[in-house]
């Protein structure tokens, strides 16, 4: 169980490189810019890679917009959570562990004030 848990973190943050690298390379199709990648390196004709550029930055606002953290929590109450009818109310261990289960499912990190679209006026986001 403890390597499971310790490799959700890691392995979620993978998924999240993985989907950008899509959405950039299908935006990179779509306006005729060539794109190769592997693992997190992307390439393109030195022609083109003030396009890409643009392209990545952009995808990468448009999927951090997205409320991920929230859906992700969503998704694992709905599906994992203790329904109303499998807890009891009577303060038994039991009972208790279901109830700071269904909350810990349920809580989210503080996101800060970080404005995800000062990524399009970053010098070092893509290089």
């Amino acid at each position: 169980m403890m390597k499971q848990k310790n490799a959700f973190p890691p392995n979620f943050i993978h998924s999240l490189d993985s989907s950008h690298m899509m959405l950039t390379s299908l935006h990179c199709e779509r306006a005729g810019v060539t794109f190769v990648s592997v693992h997190d390196c992307y390439w393109t004709h030195p022609s083109t890679v003030h396009i890409m550029n643009k392209i990545c930055r952009e995808q990468f606002v448009a999927l951090h917009s997205e409320p991920i953290l929230q859906d992700l929590s969503n998704f694992l109450a709905d599906k994992y959570s203790y329904k109303e009818g499998e807890t009891t109310g009577d303060g038994s261990v039991s009972d208790l562990t279901k109830k700071k289960f269904n909350r810990m499912l349920r809580k989210l990190p503080n996101t800060g004030n970080f404005d995800i679209h000062q990524v399009l006026k970053s010098v070092y986001f893509f290089s």
